[in-house]
């Protein structure tokens, strides 16, 4: 059997939507330096909350306090590795911030709309998932 994956095969990677108080959403730095959503790729046999909370306690040491049962954002990229992947962003909740620093969360800090993002700092999906976040707020405000 191969191990080379059809070209229409996207690898899904499902991520947390954590905001604070003024809207602003979390993102964690891993040791490479590069800042993503917590998440990441659903393994095969869960559902999307087994593989958030799976992969927060492997990235963070957190167990969120609740996650959407229907995603809000769905989006396509390509990662470093210059493969398809499919990000589903679920809405979640932590109870704090106290995460356990991994090689894949050394920080974790809040980001907003206003903020000057770096994109060479952030992984592919990021400035996709800021534009996307974006339009949903012009939404909600009008």
């Amino acid at each position: 059997m191969s191990n080379s994956i059809p070209e229409c095969f996207y690898r899904i990677s499902v991520k947390a939507l954590i905001t604070d108080e003024t809207g602003r959403f979390l993102l964690i730095k891993e040791d490479n330096g590069l800042w993503d959503l917590p998440g990441g790729g659903l393994d095969h046999g869960e559902n999307p909350q087994e593989g958030i909370r799976r992969e927060m306690m492997e990235e963070m040491g957190l167990e969120p306090s609740t996650i959407a049962e229907e995603p809000e954002f769905f989006f396509t990229c390509i990662n470093p590795k210059g493969q398809y992947i499919a990000n589903v962003v679920y809405r979640a909740t932590l109870p704090h911030l106290d995460f356990v620093p991994s090689s894949e969360c050394v920080e974790a800090q809040f980001f907003g709309l206003d903020d000057n993002f770096d994109k060479g700092n952030m992984y592919p999906n990021i400035p996709v998932f800021v534009e996307l976040f974006s339009k949903s707020k012009i939404k909600k405000d009008q």
